[in-house]
């Protein structure tokens, strides 16, 4: 066995924990109207703001769409180097609870003012965390399918 077939393996046992672009929340007017109009939660390591999505489904199947993420870090977090850090551990534990977290969100997340962060504690509290918020969202209310009610 080479070299490339282990890469090969790595690269495909990766695939089904990928964190691509429509995973992620990137309009600015998005993450204003989550922070204002969503539910908040909050631990001594992340605070986590959320909405449901404003989407109905995902395709053709009907379903909710998987979560999507939002990572801000204020620059008083610390330097580039730290932010990036924090990042990269954000989006590490979205990624791999994503399928675990509730269909249907759009979730925001940032580190706690002053906290000392590891991959392990924002792993340890990310689900937790965002399900406490959730407990705050009003229920989904159901989305038609686009058909407007009649006016005649």
């Amino acid at each position: 066995m080479s070299a490339c077939d282990g890469e090969a393996h790595n690269f495909v046992t990766m695939a089904s924990n990928e964190f691509p672009k429509t995973a992620r929340v990137t309009r600015g007017d998005d993450f204003t109207e989550i922070i204002r109009g969503g539910s908040y939660a909050a631990d001594d390591v992340i605070v986590v703001n959320l909405r449901w999505a404003k989407s109905a489904s995902s395709g053709e199947t009907g379903e909710l769409p998987l979560p999507r993420l939002g990572v801000t870090i204020p620059k008083k977090t610390g330097n580039a180097v730290v932010r990036n850090r924090w990042k990269r551990w954000i989006r590490e534990a979205f990624r791999q609870q994503r399928s675990r977290l509730p269909r249907g969100l759009e979730i925001i997340v940032r580190p706690k003012r002053d906290a000392v962060g590891s991959y392990a504690a924002v792993a340890r509290t990310m689900e937790k965390t965002v399900l406490r918020a959730v407990r705050k969202l009003p229920p989904r209310q159901p989305v038609s399918d686009g058909a407007k009610p009649n006016s005649d």
